[in-house]
């Protein structure tokens, strides 16, 4: 993600929002501060979702079909609207697994950073700044 998205589009005008979600044990507040640390870029905002996954059940339903949602990479245009629930992506990758937890099409599995670069092609119009 910070390659694909903040490194190569350093000049591209979007907001990205980092939600650090405690899903295994060893994920808490001061694991997700720590390592939030590697995350340098004014673009960019971290939140902790707690052991009570609000923000990963926000998504449940329409994207993810069970459980909370982790892993997940959503694009948004610039004008979306948010209310009581998250807005319809314009465009979103995860990394699941083949399951049924979610659209096994737009699984990025071992490709996430292939598919987060042309998400931001596409839905910021931003150059790359090797392009």
């Amino acid at each position: 993600m910070q390659k694909a998205i903040l490194k190569d589009f350093p000049d591209a005008d979007i907001s990205v929002s980092l939600i650090w979600i405690d899903m295994l044990p060893t994920d808490t507040r001061k694991a997700a501060e720590k390592t939030a640390q590697q995350f340098r870029d004014p673009r960019l905002r971290h939140f902790h979702d707690p052991r009570t996954h609000l923000a990963g059940s926000a998504f449940r339903g329409d994207l993810v079909k069970r459980g909370p949602a982790w892993d997940i990479y959503l694009f948004y245009d610039k004008d979306a609207d948010w209310k009581d629930a998250p807005p319809k992506p314009v465009e979103w990758w995860h990394q699941l697994g083949g399951g049924d937890r979610a659209d096994r099409e737009r699984n990025a599995g071992g490709v996430l950073g292939e598919r987060l670069h042309e998400s931001m092609h596409r839905v910021t119009g931003a150059k790359c700044k090797a392009d």
